[in-house]
């Protein structure tokens, strides 16, 4: 080797090549179907479509088209305007004060019930326990939820000779469970439950960092729940209670076992005028039932506002 080349820098190698990346795949087609039928994707819903129109919307329309004539079958205002005589308004006002208090009362107490659930961690098998519980209860209505109570709480029950053989006091003086309050108390057997499974899911996305945040910040709890918390609960919070209102609202069997059909109820009155031996008139019972659909329908509209809302700061 001559001196030259020995003196001769040295050639440095090629850095490497930067990788390739990978190539997308392509993207395929949407299925659709032959001749502009539509996919699988599409055909998938047609039951839920099918069980909507049967079960739902053919209903609504032959309830308001029976509610429009007279029994005769012409057309008529005259089953309508019923719905303007005192002892009609009294009966939506009562059913609309029951379904507030029960809604109300429900939601404060399920609240309560779903954050002890969502933050129970031991043991497991306790919240597994009440979970199931509230899904059950929340279901559990009608006639057997009144001879229920009417065996622990009526005037032969239970708990009333319970406490009048331990005190002397009758309980049926002061409370009845077809009164007024006692329909409030049973009705909550299953309000309470069904609250908390619908808020059970918001108060579950509750972010940590939210509180963390706020706490390196300087806020305390108390002002980390009422500026921060509240606002982003509330949503589901209303809109879980306008579903306890409609669930209320269109409860009859529970109420009619009670009361024995005594209580001055939108859908006792409707059982009633559809079903009853005396008071037969198929189309002023389809009116009471079109206003109260329009009633849960203004509920049901609202509660999905509100619902918007709690998606929106979830997601």
């Amino acid at each position: 080797m001559s001196l030259a080349s020995s003196l001769r820098p040295r050639e440095r190698p090629a850095p490497p090549a930067p990788p390739t990346p990978p190539t997308p795949l392509p993207r395929l087609p949407r299925r659709r179907g032959l001749r502009g039928l539509p996919g699988r994707d599409t055909l998938g819903l047609l039951p839920y479509f099918a069980f909507i129109t049967l079960f739902l919307l053919l209903p609504t329309v032959a309830n308001v088209w029976t509610s429009l004539h007279d029994n005769t079958g012409g057309w008529s205002l005259a089953s309508m305007r019923r719905l303007g005589e005192e002892q009609y308004v009294s009966a939506f006002l009562n059913t609309m004060a029951l379904s507030a208090v029960t809604a109300l009362l429900g939601g404060a107490l399920g609240l309560v019930v779903a954050w002890a659930l969502a933050t129970l961690q031991r043991p497991r098998w306790l919240r597994s326990i009440m979970l199931s519980y509230s899904v059950v209860a929340s279901q559990l209505g009608g006639i057997p939820l009144a001879f229920a109570f009417i065996a622990a709480m009526g005037s032969q029950g239970l708990i009333t000779l319970a406490v009048y053989d331990a005190t002397g006091w009758d309980l049926t003086e002061t409370f009845a469970v077809s009164s007024f309050w006692g329909l409030v108390v049973v009705y909550l057997y299953f309000q309470v439950p069904l609250m908390a499974i619908l808020v059970l899911p918001a108060i579950m996305g509750i972010r940590r960092e939210w509180s963390d945040s706020a706490l390196s910040l300087g806020a305390g709890r108390w002002r980390y729940l009422i500026d921060i918390l509240l606002p982003i609960l509330s949503p589901a919070i209303g809109g879980a209670v306008l579903l306890l209102f409609a669930n209320s609202f269109s409860a009859y069997a529970t109420a009619y076992a009670l009361s024995g059909g005594g209580a001055n109820l939108v859908p006792i009155l409707i059982g009633f005028f559809i079903s009853g031996n005396v008071l037969t008139d198929q189309s002023f019972g389809a009116a009471l039932a079109t206003g109260m659909m329009l009633v849960i329908a203004v509920a049901m509209v609202l509660r999905h506002l509100l619902v918007r809302r709690t998606t929106r700061w979830l997601q």
